[in-house]
């Protein structure tokens, strides 16, 4: 079974067409949690839902994202044998369909230069989750880049999975495209200080 979570604080006028995606999957076997916060953090929303999730696999849905219909299908198939995986998105919204995709299994090294992982893309083992400690809740962007870090030190094996599995809205709200501060640290300084934990 795979748990898809969708954590949120607000419904910002997708959770529906969210969680209709969900329903629209080919593969079956998945259960819906939608983990709502009250002045949480994406890490803390997903943490809590992870205690009650009973799928062996585990999905992130962002409320304002969707998942392909062949989705879980697909990163179900392709994680034998493996602890994690991720594949290829398309953006859409504002600037209209495009692909965001990378066509080969990344690194450690490679991505302490520069993320190459779609965090909407991954599928995770659950109890490789609970084994690292979830996300990092402190955390107020670059939460999945943490992970993903924090996973490639640890040798947890990885692969890429060919395909479109997530589709990813571009709108005036999304966090990771605004250049808000974060408690007085942009986005930038957050994602360096994120990587120095990961360089020695």
């Amino acid at each position: 079974m795979v748990s898809v979570i969708i954590p949120y604080n607000i419904d910002r006028g997708y959770l529906k067409e969210a969680i209709d995606s969900v329903k629209n999957q080919i593969y079956g076997d998945w259960e819906l949690i939608t983990e709502k916060g009250v002045g949480c953090s994406l890490g803390q929303n997903v943490n809590n839902a992870l205690l009650g999730a009973r799928g062996k696999y585990v999905k992130i849905l962002a409320e304002d994202d969707l998942l392909t219909p062949s989705s879980l299908s697909v990163l179900v198939k392709g994680i034998k044998g493996y602890d994690w995986v991720y594949s290829n998105a398309e953006n859409f919204g504002a600037r209209g369909w495009e692909e965001y995709s990378d066509d080969k299994t990344t690194t450690l090294q490679e991505m302490l230069k520069g993320n190459k992982i779609h965090g909407g893309t991954t599928l995770y083992r659950k109890s490789m989750l609970i084994e690292v400690g979830g996300y990092d809740a402190t955390l107020r962007t670059g939460e999945e880049y943490d992970l993903h870090l924090k996973l490639l030190k640890a040798g947890y094996r990885h692969a890429h999975i060919p395909g479109i599995v997530y589709r990813y809205r571009i709108h005036k709200g999304n966090k990771s495209a605004t250049t808000e501060s974060f408690e007085r640290i942009t986005r930038h300084e957050y994602i360096k200080q994120i990587r120095q934990r990961y360089e020695s």
